[in-house]
């Protein structure tokens, strides 16, 4: 039990829905191709009447957002703190962030708006992780009484 929660503290838990959209983004893509993969994404999944009446169509990639907002939620409220695996976790965020960066602009199953929010997600996930951990630091330049 204490070795799942060391790798929750480690791993970023957006990598949830970015695994899950490149599981499915490759398998769909090296089997029907990216053009299939990137419009069934956007396909909706099912429709939900509104009380005013209007249609409210929900897509694989809206539910994956959805997901994803929820997850970056929980990210930058869990509170890392300053150990060795914060360091690791941030070191992973990055690598996470830069791994979609990539993805997205070099392979044509990644080059959506979903994956796109996916990937800034990451991002501000990695950005506000260091912004957390700074402001929580304490702080080196305070003064001792002794010395007066």
């Amino acid at each position: 039990m204490l070795v799942l929660r060391r790798i929750f503290e480690m791993v970023p838990i957006l990598t949830i829905p970015v695994l899950i959209y490149a599981l499915f983004g490759g398998v769909t893509a090296s089997t029907r191709g990216p053009d299939v993969f990137t419009q069934s994404i956007e396909d909706g999944v099912f429709v939900l009447t509104l009380p005013s009446g209007a249609p409210w169509a929900l897509s694989g990639g809206d539910l994956l957002l959805m997901m994803g907002l929820i997850i970056l939620f929980f990210e930058l409220t869990r509170g890392v703190g300053v150990s060795r695996f914060a360091i690791i976790h941030h070191t992973l965020a990055v690598l996470l962030a830069l791994s979609c960066a990539g993805a997205f602009l070099l392979f044509e199953a990644f080059a959506t708006s979903t994956f796109f929010l996916l990937t800034l997600m990451c991002w501000l996930d990695m950005i506000g992780g260091v912004i957390f951990n700074i402001a929580s630091a304490p702080s080196g330049g305070s003064r001792d009484s002794n010395y007066d």
